[in-house]
Parts: C-alpha cells; structure tokens; sequence
C-alpha cells in the first residue's frame, strides 16, 4: 500500500469555528489563539488528518490532529509562502498521538509558527505531507499467527517474504495467497480495528493502483503496537467496523482483487510505519500451519487452515 501524498494550497479565509488551541511546548500568547481554517485528509472509515489554521494576532500556526484510534506517522513541509514569514522549522517528521476512539478529539500538535507581514494581505501557504499508520517504535512481541481464512480450506503462497513482484521495502514481509475472490478472510490475531477502506474498485499493476485508495484494506491494531494489515479486498466486502474488537479466527472480509493486484490474492503482513512517515516497517512472523508446527510463509506451499 502506498504512502498518501497530498498537498494543500490554503490562503486566509474566515473563521469556521471558534476555538482555542491547546498549545503544546509554546510560549503563552496575550491573546486566545483562534481556528481560522481546517481541512480534512488522509480519511478512510475510521478517523482523518485535520489540518488546521489558528491566530493570535499577526501570529498563525500550523496545526494538525489525528482522528484515527491508531498513531500516525506524518512527514510535512511548508513551502511557497506568501505573506508569511517561519518562526519555527518548517518541514519535520512527527508521530501524531491516537484519538481515544475512531474520529475522536485527537490530541493538536503544532508543526510550524509563522508570523504574518502584513495584516491587512491575504496570506498563502502550501503543505505537503505523507502519512503512514502506526507508530515507529511498536515492535512485534513474540506470537505465533494463524492463517488468514477459515478451517477446512487450503491455499498456496503465491509470493513470500523478499517477493521479486511486489514485496521489497514496505511490504518485505509480506504474504500473498492464491484466495479466490469472496474466500472468507480471517484475523489472524487478536486486535482492534483501526482502518477500513470498502469503496475500491478494480485492480491493475500501473502505477496509479498504487493509491492507498485503489485498494480495499483493513488494518488491525495489535496488542504491541504493531498492525496486521489485510489487502485486495472484495468491494463492499468488509465485515467489521472501526473501534470494532476483533478475536484469532474471526471473520472480517470477503478477499479480493482491487488496488495494486494483477490475479485475486490475499496480502496480509504484520507492519508499522518508519520513522520517516513515507514508507512501513514490515517485520517477519511465523504460522501456525499445522498443530504443533510453525513455519514462516514458503513460496508455492500450500496451507490447510485447521484452527
């Protein structure tokens, strides 16, 4: 799944709504900062990146929060100023805090302070970010995955860990199974839903299904932090909801070909994001393909879910 990219071209505009801005590392202001913009991205069911403008006086911030119940990790820039001048960096990595519950009231996190030269100007900036889920220092405690459909039902590996088609980088260590289309997907650990994308439709291998949008997903947040992530998803065919709790076994999808796929697949690997906010840490896990024996996934094997 690729990182969003997006850039967003915002001038002066009135307020949308009054508020104050609970500021974070900051030195007081004389007077209540006030919401003076906000723009929503970075959706999918269960939460979105609010990027939002404050002012006090001839001082505007910057400010982001995360409405997802999950961290994210964001990588942003300010550039093409007008109007404006930096009174702090302006481009950094951060992890944005999780909201308590999906599209709760996330934590704001000031990312840039600038003062504006002439009030009686409009002013103009444009942020560009990418943002990827999870926080870069979950790492993955010891625990041994069950495979991804139901008990009775048995499938080959079509593309393994270090795949030469798709499975370098962010997705290293993955897994692809030769699941038909509408094959009962399963959780293969216990977790809470934290991301759902139901709306795609189609699939390719140019790069435009590279778009986290392209594809259906789901993703599942796990004790330790890390994410279990479940792609190429039948349209309309997710069976769960954000904030959902999820148990080992469980159904939650129906597999499918959307997004990034050229035959029907499942993808499924365990991840978080890197610390530069544009790619994942994908990590290495184990099976359990048989009772009593565990094995990583093997290119062209095939495997009976017996659980």
């Amino acid at each position: 799944m690729r990182t969003w990219l997006a850039v967003l071209l915002v001038g002066c505009q009135p307020a949308i709504e009054p508020g104050v801005l609970a500021r974070r590392g900051t030195a007081p202001l004389s007077e209540p900062s006030r919401l003076e913009d906000r723009s929503s991205e970075f959706r999918f069911d269960g939460g979105q990146l609010d990027f939002e403008i404050y002012r006090a006086g001839d001082r505007i911030e910057q400010v982001v929060r995360n409405r997802y119940a999950v961290a994210v990790t964001l990588q942003w820039s300010l550039g093409s100023l007008a109007n404006l001048e930096p009174m702090s960096p302006v481009q950094g990595t951060v992890v944005l805090p999780p909201a308590g519950v999906p599209l709760g009231a996330g934590t704001p996190v000031v990312l840039a302070e600038l003062a504006q030269i002439d009030p009686g100007l409009r002013y103009r900036r444009e942020l560009v970010f990418h943002a990827r889920f999870g926080d870069p220092a979950a790492r993955p405690r010891s625990y041994l995955y069950a495979l991804p459909y139901p008990q009775g039902l048995t499938f080959a590996v079509l593309q393994g860990f270090h795949g030469g088609f798709s499975h370098r980088g962010s997705n290293e260590y993955a897994v692809d199974f030769d699941c038909p289309v509408a094959t009962p997907v399963t959780a293969t650990r216990p977790g809470v839903v934290v991301a759902i994308n139901a709306s795609a439709q189609g699939s390719g291998t140019t790069p435009e299904y590279l778009d986290d949008r392209r594809a259906n997903f789901v993703l599942i947040r796990h004790d330790d932090g890390t994410i279990g992530e479940y792609m190429h998803l039948a349209p309309s065919g997710i069976e769960v909801s954000a904030g959902q709790a999820v148990q080992r076994g469980q159904e939650i999808a129906l597999s499918g070909n959307t997004g990034f796929s050229s035959i029907p697949h499942l993808h499924f690997q365990v991840m978080t994001a890197a610390g530069d906010g544009v790619t994942k840490q994908s990590f290495p896990f184990e099976l359990a393909v048989a009772p009593n024996r565990a094995s990583v996934p093997v290119l062209g094997q095939r495997y009976a879910a017996w659980e």
